[in-house]
């Protein structure tokens, strides 16, 4: 029955009002507009970096409004050429767009092995609170939070992918092409690139049960949609997965159960065999992993089955089956959350907010695998690169 109730719903909003997510929203290049200012602004979070080959380091997060959904949410991208000591101003934003009730959000860096610099964020439509659609704040219990506020509703359960590109991100001036919405989905970490040349990204489907992501075997050009086994239980799924040395591919799915979820394909991320639970613990949140420039396995979660807090590193070395090297990273105690990860000339960048409507810090840690590894308690030190007056 469940899954009936599902499926009319899903089918319902799918042909609800207009489809305005489907057309992108724009992109602002170097605002000067005082609404993008860092020193009013109420709420920011999720932050996401790159770094490019020739070591400038792109940082984006997502702000604007009070809280997240909120129609004046927007992400912005800023950069430094000197390692992160100072940024710029935002290069661009990526607003939502009220007059046609679409909400951009969650904004995702990644520096593709050619070097071009590729910039993701999700749509989706916000519809104004009226009778016609009250009935949407009823799917909570059956597909996911249905969030009202401010006199709208935000379903959030159809979202598009959108991506631009910049080919030459060293440049003094980058330039981006044109918007692309490459396929539907909710993309919120790092694509994964196969030794066959196969690109993973794991955009996933809230209106589906089972996990969900793209796949491209020409470098971006064309995206296949593909869907794995049945999800563990939560509405954000944020999968992130890295190759073995044995050629298959290990994906970690975010889940409600206190722990990680696991899946695993030996074919190349054609199809995963059944998620199983790990016994790494997760509060619900996002997570990283990935591999190193060293070959060692890097993992930066919440270090808590329930609580936002206790950002750590973890460090393998055997391929991710154990990890015996492990630091906290910065002094914050409460609400850290969304790590996110780039490596350049043997240093690994790692960004994460605190309190998103209270501290509304975004941090940026520089360390070593050496640092890891070291003997002592004393955390890894983290950088507040934002935070708005109080």
């Amino acid at each position: 029955m469940l899954e009936v109730t599902k499926r009319v719903i899903a089918e319902s909003i799918r042909g609800f009002g207009s489809d305005e997510a489907k057309k992108p929203c724009k992109v602002l290049y170097r605002p000067e507009d005082e609404k993008y200012a860092e020193s009013i602004r109420q709420f920011q979070g999720c932050p996401t970096l790159a770094i490019t080959r020739g070591g400038r380091i792109y940082l984006g997060w997502y702000s604007g409004g009070v809280r997240e959904p909120d129609m004046e949410n927007y992400n912005l991208l800023i950069y430094s050429d000197d390692g992160g000591k100072t940024f710029s101003s935002p290069l661009l934003v990526i607003p939502s767009e009220i007059e046609r009730n679409v909400h951009a959000l969650d904004i995702q860096l990644w520096t593709a092995p050619n070097g071009a610099l590729w910039l993701f964020w999700v749509q989706n439509n916000a519809y104004p609170l009226t009778a016609e659609n009250d009935w949407m704040q009823g799917t909570e219990q059956d597909l996911r939070p249905v969030v009202r506020f401010d006199g709208r509703i935000y379903p959030d359960m159809r979202h598009t992918a959108w991506c631009i590109v910049c080919e030459d991100p060293d440049a003094e001036n980058p330039v981006f092409f044109e918007p692309r919405n490459f396929d539907i989905g909710f993309l919120r970490c790092k694509p994964l690139v196969l030794s066959s040349g196969r690109w993973l990204f794991f955009n996933y489907d809230q209106l589906t049960d089972t996990y969900g992501y793209s796949v491209s075997d020409d470098e971006g050009k064309n995206f296949r949609r593909l869907y794995g086994p049945q999800k563990h239980p939560t509405p954000y799924d944020e999968t992130m997965a890295y190759e073995k040395k044995d050629g298959t591919v290990l994906a970690l799915a975010r889940t409600a159960e206190g722990t990680l979820a696991q899946m695993t394909s030996a074919d190349g991320g054609l199809t995963f065999a059944e998620a199983t639970a790990t016994e790494i613990a997760s509060p619900n949140t996002r997570f990283y992993i990935g591999r190193t420039p060293s070959g060692r396995v890097l993992l930066v979660n919440n270090d808590d089955r329930e609580i936002r807090h206790k950002m750590t590193v973890y460090l393998s070395e055997d391929d991710g089956e154990t990890f015996p090297y492990k630091k906290r990273v910065g002094e914050q105690t409460h609400l850290t959350s969304y790590p996110d990860v780039d490596f350049y000339d043997g240093k690994i960048y790692l960004t994460y907010d605190h309190e998103r409507t209270d501290a509304k810090e975004i941090l940026l840690s520089v360390f070593t695998e050496e640092d890891i590894m070291q003997d002592g308690d004393a955390p890894i030190p983290a950088k507040i690169i934002s935070k708005p007056k109080q």
